[in-house]
């Protein structure tokens, strides 16, 4: 045995080597070793502080207890409290609530009353936003009592304001931000909350921010959703936005909006308005895709059009056709033909291809979502049926539903939809009861549903019955009750057929959500009519709803009628594929912010993805009614109503 070593260029002797060993283990049993703090030798309560602070929210509880058990009121009140966040925050939620309930709150002290009605509300608010809400109807302490604790007063509408957001209704939730800031002194807290007022006006349509602005200058309020609109109307155009703003400050003094904020508008409105001089469009004008291709392709040219800048850009359009194994030479050739940004390709596999490059040239839009990308340049964006089927599960689990079941076509969409859905579903802590699949080619749903409502135990329990029994038993099937609302995959000729067979099985009480595929597109009232009270989640453009670029549907109402149906949803996609091409940069360093679109709210993820947020709409006697303008007749609408 030897060991060379560059202190030894020989061979050394074995004893010499075990002889080196042992000193070198010596010296390493010698060195110093981080040690841990004994936290054990510390005084009870700055263990528990510790523990909290460290994460170890399960000791912290127990340690808080023992603290409490061991004082007297009011000591032993403040420690149930702390032991009560602890539970909290380890995920104990019941368990924090009911020792919640066992204080006393007449009799705690003016800061802990409070601390405890925020610690109730904030526990309640992921799970029942309307309870939160409830338990915060007014301060428990009058802010005279208390005005050396503004940071309770700012918790409390900070609270507010997101349950008010869980329930969709932004501007209440802008209403409370502002309230909050009267309580903040800190810039950079200030700064946060003023973003947070903005992105919930930013969920407001158009519309929405005309019709709700009561109050005239100089409230604060009108004043924010004044500037939205502003912002909205010429966010492309630096020097009128700046012009508008100088105008605004004139109708608005003393605002609270920061000089901050006002300066990194502008500075926004600057870099979005710079679009590409060259943008290629990858698409695919023959083949397969051909229709949905032309269909992206009119709608890039219509918001192309709409451009007051679109001197400035030139569309170069190259025919991919079915070849998606030449996506490399299709890019390349786009790249030579002068282009500084790529809109496509739409075929999947051509993407995937794009998606595995570590290196492209220039920021590139692909109509289609795959896997993350090597690259930071590839932004991809699809119209996904997962991201629908996803989008049910929010608006179920936000509505406090918690028990689903599903109807689902027997197909390859079906299960797709299914697996988005359930997968989703579960994360966000609902449950799949039941579920039951279809063949779309039927017109009698009667096995599905009554499999998925439980009707044939039923029925099988009256056989039972009437076998044992000497005389005629009356008998009204029963169905389940346990499910909370019905998940349902349809196009619309099953929808129509599947909606009154629900009915038909006493299932008519049961709320019904389901995802685009329901709706063609195009009003029909008469047949329509029995989807009445569906739920359903879909584009705004197809919707009709109000968009900052609905304006082109008429201006460019005759480039864009040859494509019916399904089509105009392609369509759609085009608008927001060269809207979204000064955006991407922007939106995805801030991944809270969105754009307003004709296929959604869209946002960009870290790894490149646009992700949708859609319109939600109820059949109402045919026609689909859009839930905002629920909320835009009545601000206070916060629950979905069946």
């Amino acid at each position: 045995m030897s060991i060379i070593t560059a202190g030894y260029p020989t061979p050394l002797p074995m004893q010499k080597l075990f002889n080196l060993l042992f000193i070198v283990a010596l010296l390493y049993g010698c060195a110093p070793t981080p040690q841990r703090p004994d936290v054990s030798k510390l005084p009870p309560v700055e263990q528990a502080e510790q523990a909290m602070a460290s994460g170890e929210y399960a000791r912290a509880h127990v340690l808080y207890l023992q603290l409490a058990n061991e004082h007297t009121p009011p000591q032993s009140w403040h420690y149930r409290y702390r032991a009560a966040e602890a539970l909290f925050l380890a995920g104990f939620n019941n368990q924090a609530i009911q020792l919640l309930e066992e204080m006393p709150v007449d009799e705690l002290p003016l800061d802990l009353r409070m601390s405890h009605q925020l610690l109730q509300a904030r526990i309640h608010l992921r799970r029942d936003p309307d309870q939160s809400l409830s338990l915060l109807l007014y301060p428990a302490v009058d802010e005279t009592r208390l005005p050396d604790r503004p940071d309770l007063f700012a918790d409390y509408h900070h609270l507010r304001a997101r349950a008010f957001s869980r329930l969709g209704n932004h501007l209440e939730s802008a209403r409370e931000g502002i309230m909050r800031e009267i309580y903040l002194s800190d810039s950079v807290m200030i700064d946060e909350n003023q973003q947070a007022i903005w992105h919930s006006l930013a969920m407001l349509t158009p519309q929405a921010l005309r019709q709700l602005r009561f109050q005239p200058p100089p409230d604060a309020l009108s004043g924010w959703m004044e500037l939205a609109e502003l912002a909205r109307d010429y966010g492309l155009t630096p020097q009128a936005l700046q012009q508008r703003i100088s105008q605004w400050r004139e109708r608005y003094p003393g605002h609270p909006a920061t000089a901050n904020f006002l300066d990194t508008l502008l500075l926004r409105s600057a870099e979005l308005s710079t679009r590409p001089a060259n943008i290629a469009l990858l698409l695919p004008l023959s083949g397969r895709f051909a229709n949905a291709g032309r269909a992206i392709q009119d709608g890039i040219i219509a918001a192309w059009y709409a451009d007051p800048q679109r001197e400035q850009t030139r569309l170069r359009i190259i025919d991919v056709g079915d070849a998606p194994e030449l996506a490399i030479v299709h890019y390349q050739q786009a790249l030579f033909g002068g282009a500084d940004f790529v809109i496509g390709p739409l075929d999947k596999s051509a993407v995937e291809t794009l998606a595995l490059q570590e290196n492209l040239a220039v920021p590139t839009l692909a109509l289609n979502q795959t896997m993350p990308p090597l690259n930071d340049k590839l932004y991809q964006f699809g119209l996904s049926p997962e991201d629908e089927a996803r989008e049910v599960a929010n608006r179920a689990w936000q509505s406090g539903y918690q028990h689903a079941g599903l109807l689902i076509p027997a197909s390859p969409l079906g299960e797709r939809l299914a697996y988005a859905f359930r997968t989703h579903w579960e994360e966000l802590g609902g449950q799949v009861l039941a579920e039951n699949t279809y063949q779309p080619t039927h017109n009698d749903f009667a096995g599905p549903i009554k499999g998925l409502l439980n009707i044939n135990d039923s029925e099988l329990r009256y056989r039972r019955i009437n076998l044992l029994s000497a005389r005629k038993v009356e008998f009204i099937p029963r169905r389940r009750q346990d499910i909370d609302f019905i998940f349902l995959a349809a196009q619309p000729r099953q929808a129509r057929l599947i909606r009154p067979q629900l009915r038909f099985h006493h299932a008519g009480d049961v709320p019904v959500l389901a995802t685009s595929h329901l709706y063609g597109g195009t009003l029909d009232r008469d047949a329509d009519r029995d989807m009445d009270g569906i739920l359903f989640s879909d584009m705004p453009w197809t919707l009709k709803a109000d968009t900052v670029t609905r304006s082109l549907r008429e201006s460019q109402g005759k480039l864009l009628a040859s494509h019916t149906d399904q089509l105009q949803r392609f369509v759609a996609m085009g608008v927001d594929a060269y809207q979204l091409v000064p955006l991407l940069g922007m939106l995805k360093s801030h991944p809270h912010e969105y754009y307003p679109g004709e296929t959604g709210r869209l946002s960009v993820t870290q790894d490149g993805q646009i992700h949708r947020e859609l319109e939600w709409a109820r059949f109402e006697r045919g026609s689909p009614r859009l839930l905002s303008e629920e909320v835009m007749e009545d601000p206070h609408v916060r629950t979905l109503t069946h």
